[in-house]
């Protein structure tokens, strides 16, 4: 995320009001997680995000965590799977939009073997710790 740990400003934006709110509705947000099976604590998660503009109704955003102690392990995998799946349900979507740090080559590549291809880099987009750091925009047609 595009955040110091120590910054007040932090992520926002998620709430369980835009969760429960309808698919027709603007702004709408679904989320799914991983689960440590031993602790019950939440290690990953993946959301799907309407911007809150009609027009673009065919389209969501997807954003993605997991805890660096259960990175690599196919959690990250498995729930881009799960939330692709979900989206290729749903008649009115066609296509997932998703951002991801330009040095992140890991996500990057998860990312293109499941199908989302780049369509544009917004150079130097934030800079963390003093340091540049590129956002790469990629999609995925989920429409057929």
């Amino acid at each position: 995320m595009p955040f110091t740990p120590d910054d007040p400003d932090g992520p926002w934006g998620i709430t369980l009001e835009k969760a429960l709110r309808s698919h027709a509705n603007p702004g709408w947000q679904r989320w799914f997680c991983a689960e440590d099976e031993a602790s019950g604590a939440i290690i990953g998660h993946v959301d799907l995000n309407h911007d809150g503009l009609r027009a673009g109704s065919h389209r969501c955003e997807l954003g993605i965590g997991v805890e660096e102690a259960y990175r690599s392990k196919g959690i990250g995998r498995r729930l881009m799977n799960t939330a692709i799946a979900y989206a290729q349900d749903k008649d009115f979507l066609d296509w997932i939009d998703l951002r991801v740090f330009g040095n992140n080559e890991r996500a990057y590549s998860l990312y293109r073997q499941l199908g989302f291809v780049e369509v544009g880099v917004l150079r130097d987009r934030f800079r963390i710790g003093g340091v540049s750091i590129d956002d790469v925009l990629m999609v995925l047609d989920v429409s057929s």
